[in-house]
């Protein structure tokens, strides 16, 4: 009899053949989305522990792994349903929209999620850096969807997605020997063994200066296929980065490697904060404002702490919702104005109310800004770098604001008065209720943030960080 984690693999392979045959219909993003919700809900009721041996390798499920892929699965329902809301663009193509996207995002983004289960479920690095490599090339396709002007986003993700690949084959082949005692926690082969994995999760996490791959997915691809790009690849290596790190401590016995982590991340999120406040559309801007969190989140693991793990998924979860509010938001102007920069879209907030708001919330829970979801672990980030460094506090706070101040540019374009006085227009109404309710969960995750973050304290405050 199958073990019943391996229909997390199998449901998104089946599911992914009748999405294909629909994937010109509305109903094959519903099959889609349902598929992934039901995903959701079965990673949650599976019993953490072992599951198979493969070939020696072992095959686990343990409580970071289901929510870590429960959020993963959420995310994607949600996603799978924005290109099938969103207003087609009927006056021709644009850069960036084509409304063919669902085409290969539905039945492909299901096999991605298969891949990177089993990246998640893999206890060994190099295993775990071959399956995101497979969903990488997998990814390009649904980058670069069915336009022919640019490719610049899926090669550059392409590239330094598989520049990390035999950085880490080579990581797990040093600490294999660790493990196999041919080599010891203080032998030069470890320290190789630490570079690589240094340089490896920088590039899959698109710190500066191998950020190129986020922000250009992010202007040229579709909103909700550069929202499931930006949100995939990090939980899972940030979900493999714990792991890893709780279950070989040496890696991170060094204080100059683990200050060298919390300057990355701080580098990352000032550089994505400050080149957000001066970006001139909407795509472009998402892509900053999620390079900033990202930055948040490698300053998370560099301070480390009994709550760092806690304080990172809830990062995450925050940060996914943000991203998806956004993605709504942008999809929603780019299918009835010709694109999403600040000058093409002048007063087209008084038209699209909804959409206007749904993207100024995202960008505020980006952010971190007090209110929205955003603020809870953002603030627990700054008192604790606050008690290490204050100054480093500031460098976090100056990004926020920057990301903060890019999306009230936005909204001001928005809200300018138009030349002319245009109707409103009726936007679609599963896009208004899907927003209302992200909008809605993002209000109560600002005033009532205990519940999530005591959620996820249940289930992963076992794991014995081993930084801080």
């Amino acid at each position: 009899m199958m073990p019943p984690v391996l229909w997390l693999v199998t449901i998104p392979l089946v599911v992914a053949v009748p999405a294909y045959l629909l994937r010109r219909t509305w109903s094959g993003a519903v099959l889609a989305s349902a598929a992934a919700l039901v995903l959701a809900g079965l990673v949650l009721r599976l019993s953490p522990g072992p599951v198979l041996n493969i070939l020696g390798r072992t095959v686990e499920i343990d409580p970071l792994s289901q929510v870590t892929l429960a959020l993963l699965y959420t995310t994607a329902a949600v996603l799978f349903l924005v290109p099938v809301l969103a207003p087609r663009y009927r006056a021709g193509r644009h850069s960036g929209v084509t409304g063919q996207e669902q085409r290969v995002f539905y039945p492909i983004g299901l096999v991605v999620l298969a891949v990177l289960t089993g990246a998640s479920l893999s206890r060994h690095l190099g295993i775990t850096a071959l399956f995101i490599e497979a969903a990488a090339l997998l990814t390009v396709v649904i980058i670069q969807g069915e336009r022919l002007d640019s490719v610049r986003a899926g090669l550059r993700f392409l590239v330094l997605m598989s520049l990390a690949t035999p950085l880490f084959l080579l990581a797990a082949w040093r600490v294999d020997q660790f493990h196999l005692g041919l080599i010891g926690e203080a032998s030069p082969q470890a320290g190789q063994a630490v570079f690589f994995v240094v340089v490896g999760f920088a590039l899959w996490l698109a710190v500066v200066p191998f950020h190129g791959w986020l922000t250009a997915v992010a202007s040229e691809s579709s909103p909700a296929t550069a929202v499931f790009t930006m949100t995939a690849i990090p939980l899972i290596a940030f979900s493999t980065l714990v792991q890893l790190l709780v279950e070989l401590p040496w890696l991170v016995d060094s204080p100059q490697l683990v200050q060298a982590i919390v300057t990355a991340g701080l580098l990352t999120a000032l550089v994505g904060g400050v080149l957000a406040l001066v970006q001139r559309s909407f795509s472009r801007l998402m892509g900053y404002a999620g390079l900033y969190n990202l930055g948040v989140g490698i300053v998370v693991v560099g301070l480390g702490g009994p709550a760092a793990v806690t304080t990172l998924l809830t990062l995450l979860t925050v940060r996914a919702l943000g991203l998806a509010l956004t993605a709504m938001g942008v999809s929603t102007l780019r299918g009835v104005i010709a694109g999403d920069g600040f000058a093409q879209v002048r007063g087209a907030g008084w038209r699209l109310p909804v959409a206007a708001a749904g993207i100024t919330i995202g960008g505020l829970v980006l952010a971190g800004a007090p209110l929205t979801a955003g603020f809870a672990p953002q603030w627990q980030v700054l008192q604790s770098l606050a008690a290490a460094n204050r100054d480093w506090a500031v460098l976090l706070v100056v990004g926020g604001l920057g990301v903060a101040g890019g999306y009230l540019r936005g909204l001001y374009a928005l809200t300018a008065l138009p030349v002319e006085r245009q109707a409103v227009i009726r936007e679609p109404g599963g896009l208004v209720l899907l927003t209302s309710f992200l909008a809605a969960l993002v209000v109560i995750g600002g005033l009532f943030p205990a519940w999530l973050v005591d959620l996820y304290r249940a289930a992963v405050g076992y794991l014995n960080f081993p930084i801080g």
